[in-house]
């Protein structure tokens, strides 16, 4: 099975050669999309479980730009795992 990484490095190739101008920007980016879709959620799922704005979800997904403020991704996983653990 194809690694969430190696799904998007193929359906956008563009993505290898931005990796080595964000690497750090696009790791986390690729861990968030990877949590949100494990838990099955959209990104307005996300926006209603947190106080996030669409905005801000899309920011931390952004492959590109600046590193999200902590205080953002913190959200983000708080929002997916209360999603999560509503669901066990």
């Amino acid at each position: 099975m194809k690694s969430f990484h190696d799904e998007m490095l193929e359906a956008r190739p563009e993505i290898a050669e931005r990796e080595a101008e964000f690497p750090a920007k696009i790791a986390l980016a690729m861990e968030l999309r990877a949590l949100r879709d494990a838990a099955n959620l959209s990104q307005k799922q996300i926006v209603t479980l947190s106080e996030l704005s669409l905005e801000d979800v899309q920011t931390c997904e952004s492959l590109a730009g600046e590193m999200p403020a902590p205080d953002l991704v913190a959200a983000y996983r708080s929002a997916v795992h209360k999603h999560t653990s509503l669901q066990a």
